[in-house]
């Protein structure tokens, strides 16, 4: 009995081992605040990327473990200002923004094959939650003269979703570095549960006669419904 365990574990392994794939994807993200976070930020914009190893193939059902981040802005203001007291003839653009980052790793069970691949997915992690000013020339897709950081916390997310692969090609190219096996369209919808922070949205920032600032603090839970639509890439 002692011998046989680690033969059927060895079995069952490393043949999925030996089978993992790689995938990766980019997407863009909506975000919709919910619970508590709701009454305090009304929608949310931006994207994330996820790299994962998925097992199981050839069957018709497989499990990815993927990593994921995601980029979401719950808020933006821009002003014109001059550059200082002393240079009022060169304003520049003063941009505050207002966002939080998922580090989210999990793992998704779903179809394998097929044009349409439907799927379901856990995961957990870390939220980044910040507001940031910088200051830009007043030109489309200036770089910042000068950035810093406001406000910034940390809390938990855990969530759940599901979602929809299209199959767009699916082929074969190879190349010294990087082979290349399926492109698919993304679909999908989660529920993320954040814990508690404390944060600034617009407008928490109040800029005082005596030159100096004062923060308008928010403590709530993060809790937020996101849609994603991207690219996935099998390799």
């Amino acid at each position: 009995m002692r011998r046989l365990l680690p033969l059927l574990l060895s079995a069952l392994l490393i043949p999925s081992l030996a089978s993992a794939r790689l995938e990766a994807g980019l997407g863009l993200s909506l975000g919709w605040p919910a619970a508590d976070f709701k009454d305090e930020v009304e929608f949310a914009w931006g994207g994330g990327g996820r790299v994962g190893w998925s097992f199981g193939e050839p069957s018709p059902i497989k499990a990815t473990v993927f990593f994921d981040v995601n980029y979401l802005n719950y808020g933006r203001e821009r002003r014109i200002e001059p550059l200082s007291y002393t240079i009022p003839d060169v304003v520049v653009d003063v941009v505050t923004d207002n966002f939080l980052i998922h580090f989210s790793p999990g793992i998704s069970v779903g179809r394998s094959h097929g044009v349409v691949r439907p799927y379901a997915e856990v995961f957990g992690g870390v939220t980044y939650i910040a507001t940031k000013t910088r200051i830009e020339n007043r030109r489309l897709a200036s770089e910042p003269i000068a950035e810093s950081t406001n406000f910034n916390d940390y809390t938990y997310n855990i969530g759940f979703g599901g979602g929809l692969k299209f199959r767009l090609w699916q082929g074969k190219v190879s190349t010294p570095a990087v082979s290349l096996g399926e492109a698919l369209l993304d679909l999908k919808f989660s529920y993320i549960k954040g814990g508690e922070a404390e944060y600034l949205k617009r407008g928490s920032i109040e800029r005082l006669n005596n030159a100096s600032i004062r923060y308008d603090t928010i403590r709530s839970a993060t809790d937020i419904i996101q849609a994603r639509i991207g690219v996935y890439f099998t390799f």
